[in-house]
C-alpha cells in the first residue's frame, strides 16, 4: 500500500477551512471552475458525499467515518467505475498567528503509480483552496 501526504500553510481561520471542506464550498475548489462539478453532503459519521462533474464526466464519492469541527476529517474515497476504495484523513490546526496547518493524508492506494497519480491532483486543488478561505 502507498500513502501520500501535502500540507499547507493557509492565511485563514480554521472554521473556514472546516467549511471549505464540509459544506457545498467543495465543489467551488476541488476541482477546476470550468468542470462545472456539483457536491452534494451528508456530514455525519455514516453520512455520504458525492462530488460530480458534467463537463470532465467523472465523480468521487464515499462516506465519513470521523468528524471532530473543526480539526478532523476522515473520509473514505473512491472513483466512480472503480473498485479501489482509498482513505481521505484531513488535519486542520490552527497557528499561532491565527492561520491554520492544513494537512491532508491519503491513503491506501494500491501502487506507487496510482498514488503518484493523485499528488499532483491534490497539489492542484489545494492551489485553489485559499480563494475560498481568504
Amino acid at each position: 500500500m502507498a500513502d501520500l501526504t501535502i500540507s499547507r500553510a493557509l492565511n485563514a481561520h480554521p472554521d473556514a477551512v472546516w467549511r471549505a471542506w464540509t459544506t457545498d464550498e467543495l465543489s467551488v475548489w476541488l476541482w477546476p471552475p470550468l468542470w462545472e462539478t456539483t457536491a452534494e453532503i451528508d456530514l455525519r459519521v455514516g453520512g455520504q458525499y458525492r462530488l460530480s462533474s458534467v463537463v470532465a464526466h467523472i465523480a468521487v464519492s464515499g462516506s465519513y467515518l470521523v468528524i471532530d469541527a473543526p480539526s478532523r476529517l476522515v473520509m473514505t474515497w473512491r472513483w466512480d467505475g472503480e473498485d479501489v476504495e482509498t482513505l481521505v484523513s484531513v488535519s486542520i490546526v490552527e497557528t499561532e498567528r491565527g492561520g491554520t496547518e492544513l494537512t491532508v493524508l491519503h491513503e491506501n492506494f494500491h501502487s506507487d503509480d496510482d498514488r503518484d497519480s493523485h499528488i499532483q491532483g491534490w497539489n492542484d486543488c489545494l492551489d485553489r483552496l485559499p480563494e475560498v478561505v481568504t
